[in-house]
C-alpha cells in the first residue's frame, strides 16, 4: 500500500510539546515543515503553537509574583514625630523654630491644582510664637512644622513662621500640601526589597493639622506629580483638624476593631499626610490670601505590631499562585505529549 508506505516513512519522533521551553518548541516546529500537508495542517499546528506559547507565559508569570512577593516583617523602623531630632545629630529632644525638620518632608504642593515647587522639599519646625492657642500644643518630643517658602509676618521666608497660600476647597485658591516620612520594615535575611510583608503588621500615629487631613501608606503619586489618593486607603481628619486628638491605625488584617486598609512592604514604606490650607472657608473663594498652616504628628509608633500570625488575603494567594504556576509549567513541559494530528 503507497500510503502506509509514505506513513511508516515519516519520524516517530515528532510531536507538539505544549508547554516545552521556546527552543524545544521551535525544534518541534521546524521539524514538522518537512511534512507539510497543507492549509489545514499548517492552522493546527499554528494554534498549538500559540498555546504552548501563551500556557508556559502564564505559568511563567504566576511562578514568578509567587516567589518575588511575600516577605515575613521582623521591625518596623525610623517612626519620628514631627520637629524631632531624634536620629539626627542635632543636640536636645526637638528642633529649634526656623530650621530643617531631617526626618519630615513636603513631596506636593499646589495652588489651584497647580503644582508649586517652591513649597516642596524638607520641611521647616514652625517657631513657638507661631503656633496657634487654638492648635494641639508642640510636646516634649514634637513641634508643628510647615512647608519650606512658608513666611513669618515680616515676610520672610523659612523663619519660623507658617504663613501659606490657601483660601477655600475647590478653585483658583484652594491649596494642597503633601507631606512624607519614609520608615523603614525589617525582613529577614531572603526577602527582597519590595516584597509585601504577609504577616500582621500595624502602626498607629495621632496628628493634627491646619485645616485638614488624609493620610495614607504607601500611595503613589499621578504624573503631574499629585497624590493619587485611589492608590491607598485615606484616614481622615476633617475640619478643624487642628486640634485633633484622634488615633489612627494602618495595619494589613482586620481584627474586627480596624481594618485592614494598608500593604507593608520590606525596605523602604512612606507615611504620606495631605494637608489643606483652607484659611477656614469652603467652596470657592474669590481671593488668594496667606494663612497659618502646618502639620504636627505628635505620636507614631506607639502602637506598632509586629506579629508571626500570616495574613489570610495576603498570605493564603501566594502560595496558590505559586502551585498553579509550577503545576502549569511541570506538567506542559514534562508530559511532552505529541498534539494529534487530523
Amino acid at each position: 500500500n503507497p500510503r502506509s508506505r509514505r506513513l511508516a516513512a515519516r519520524p516517530r519522533s515528532t510531536g507538539l510539546f505544549l508547554c516545552a521551553p521556546f527552543p524545544h518548541i521551535e525544534n518541534g516546529f521546524s521539524h514538522l515543515k518537512a511534512f507539510d500537508h497543507g492549509p489545514h495542517f499548517r492552522k493546527h499546528i499554528l494554534m498549538n503553537r500559540l498555546s504552548a506559547l501563551v500556557i508556559f507565559e502564564t505559568g511563567f508569570l504566576l511562578c514568578t509574583l509567587a516567589t518575588a512577593q511575600a516577605g515575613t516583617a521582623l521591625s518596623v523602623n525610623n517612626l519620628y514625630y514631627t520637629g524631632s531630632n531624634a536620629g539626627s545629630n542635632i543636640t536636645g529632644t526637638t528642633i529649634g523654630g526656623g530650621n530643617i525638620d531631617p526626618h519630615w518632608s513636603v513631596a506636593y504642593a499646589s495652588v489651584g491644582g497647580v503644582e508649586k515647587t517652591q513649597y516642596e522639599g524638607a520641611a521647616y519646625v514652625i517657631s513657638g510664637s507661631y503656633v496657634n492657642a487654638a492648635w494641639t500644643p508642640n510636646t516634649g518630643t514634637a513641634k508643628w512644622i510647615t512647608p519650606p517658602g512658608a513666611l513669618n509676618n515680616s515676610g520672610i521666608a523659612n523663619k519660623g513662621g507658617d504663613l501659606l497660600p490657601g483660601a477655600g476647597t475647590t478653585g483658583a485658591y484652594a491649596a494642597t500640601y503633601v507631606y512624607s516620612l519614609t520608615f523603614t520594615i525589617k525582613g529577614n535575611a531572603g526577602d527582597a526589597d519590595g516584597s509585601i510583608v504577609t504577616n500582621q503588621t500595624s502602626i498607629s500615629l495621632a496628628l493634627s493639622a491646619d485645616d485638614t487631613a488624609t493620610t495614607y501608606i504607601n500611595p503613589t503619586y499621578n504624573a503631574d506629580h499629585s497624590l493619587n489618593t485611589s492608590s491607598a486607603v485615606g484616614i481622615s481628619n476633617t475640619w478643624p483638624a487642628y486640634d485633633s486628638t484622634h488615633t489612627m491605625v494602618f495595619q494589613n488584617f482586620d481584627n474586627g476593631t480596624n481594618p485592614n486598609n494598608a500593604v507593608f512592604k520590606i525596605g523602604v514604606n512612606t507615611i504620606v499626610v495631605q494637608v489643606t490650607n483652607t484659611g477656614g472657608f469652603s467652596g470657592t473663594q474669590s481671593a488668594q490670601s496667606n494663612g497659618p498652616s502646618g502639620l504636627l504628628v505628635y505620636q507614631v509608633g506607639a502602637g506598632t505590631i509586629v506579629s508571626a500570625t500570616p495574613t489570610p488575603e495576603v498570605g493564603a494567594w501566594l502560595p496558590v499562585l505559586g502551585a498553579l504556576g509550577l503545576f502549569y509549567w511541570r506538567r506542559r513541559s514534562c508530559s511532552q505529549k505529541p498534539a494529534s494530528i487530523a
